[in-house]
């Protein structure tokens, strides 16, 4: 039986698949942009737009539910019985979404939406590897499934010249395939005494309804805060293209996924500790919890810091010279880094918010940022077009991240009794 990794490996493992897959998806939209055009980049980054907030409010963040269900103890063939049934309705919403606002559009929406069927179920996945603390194996997961993305990406977008709804769907089949075939088996054998991964595992969840309503009632408000944390990163985009048209929104959404990907890397320290952030606040022991969670907290920063410095000298230089000079914008890739760096820091903090089971809260903090980012982006984006946007989001982020801090060290332990009376740690 292979060790078990170190946490610090596991975050190596982690950083590294997230950083891959992140790479892929730029990758995508960069190849995109250059055989198919501006236009066609921003048909896709309009599907992703979409789709997104559906899918993240009835995911329902499964995916932490599980990776910190030491509590509630619910086997893993219930959480797989919820996620069908969720999925039946963000693929019905979606659809209808589409169809109403964007029907020129529905071919690749409608691929968007398999895309995010076979992307929801990896995901659950992967909080069964983390809930484990074997996200090493998350990283190697991600790390496979962007290779393929990105050998596919580098083939298909040539010969199909920027062809976005071939690509929607070569990217969809892989998603789907990528999920049933790998990440759910491997996440199965996780569980104690398991056979190994089949059909009984979804069909023993649908018996047990009384099971899957109990963790829908928990995880409700961890579905609303996906969503709504989505729209507050995504109604931007919509306001760009009313006002502004595909061409502005294919290269706003170009550098938005590029400057998004250190969410995607800061991201994976707090998707590698929530769990044991977890343990340390139901086991009662609030040094080992400060510790962890001021570290991730530290590292994050720095990582966002470093990203902005670089990223804000060499991304307009290597964009402009690749792409066009419309591309090469020093002040729209620094705001939206910026908007990055605030947005991961955001999320780290949050942790350990989640980690304390106070969903409810987390939502709230949420629902702060998709005000904020309403707000602005509706009285900065006619004016000021990408920049308005950046900013809109940047000033979110910004606010979101001081709610979350404040409650994170002043309103996150219950009491102080509870706080002081700290449980003696193992050596």
């Amino acid at each position: 039986m292979t060790a078990k990794r170190t946490f610090l490996q596991q975050v190596a493992a982690l950083l590294g698949g997230n950083l891959l897959h992140a790479l892929s998806q730029f990758t995508l939209l960069l190849l995109l942009s250059r055989f198919g055009g501006k236009e066609v980049a921003g048909h896709y980054v309009l599907a992703l737009a979409v789709t997104a907030p559906i899918f993240l409010f009835f995911d329902l963040n499964l995916r932490v539910a599980r990776a910190t269900d030491h509590q509630h103890g619910e086997s893993y063939s219930t959480y797989i019985a919820l996620r069908f049934w969720t999925l039946l309705f963000a693929i019905c919403c979606a659809l209808s979404v589409g169809f109403t606002f964007y029907p020129d559009q529905m071919p690749i929406i409608a691929l968007m939406t398999a895309y995010r069927v076979g992307d929801s179920i990896s995901n659950l996945s992967y909080g069964n590897m983390q809930r484990a603390q074997q996200t090493d194996i998350v990283g190697s997961a991600l790390t496979g499934r962007g290779l393929i993305y990105l050998a596919a990406i580098l083939i298909v977008i040539p010969l199909t010249s920027g062809n976005e709804v071939i690509l929607a769907g070569v990217m969809a089949a892989i998603a789907l395939l990528w999920a049933f075939l790998k990440d759910l088996p491997r996440a199965w054998q996780l569980e104690e005494g398991s056979p190994g991964f089949g059909w009984h595992a979804l069909s023993d969840g649908l018996k047990n309804p009384a099971g899957c309503w109990r963790v829908a009632k928990r995880t409700i408000p961890l579905g609303f805060d996906a969503g709504i944390s989505s729209l507050a990163l995504n109604t931007p985009r919509y306001c760009i293209k009313a006002w502004w048209g595909a061409d502005v929104l294919g290269v706003f959404g170009l550098l938005t996924q590029l400057a998004f990907a250190i969410q995607k890397f800061v991201g994976a320290m707090g998707h590698t500790g929530v769990s044991l952030l977890s343990k340390h606040f139901n086991e009662n022991k609030p040094k080992a919890f400060w510790r962890l969670f001021n570290r991730l907290l530290l590292g994050s920063s720095a990582l966002g810091a470093l990203s902005i410095l670089l990223g804000t000298i060499l991304i307009p230089i290597l964009l402009g010279s690749f792409l066009g000079p419309s591309y090469d914008n020093r002040l729209l890739v620094f705001i939206l880094l910026l908007a990055s760096a605030l947005t991961g820091i955001q999320r780290i903090a949050g942790r350990a918010t989640q980690a304390s089971g106070q969903y409810l809260n987390y939502t709230l903090f949420d629902v702060v940022i998709f005000v904020v980012s309403a707000v602005c982006s509706f009285l900065l984006i006619e004016p000021y077009g990408a920049e308005g946007g950046a900013a809109a989001i940047a000033i979110a982020f910004l606010v979101g991240s001081a709610v979350t801090l404040i409650h994170t060290y002043f309103f996150l332990w219950p009491t102080k009794s509870k706080a002081s009376a700290e449980v003696p740690e193992s050596i």
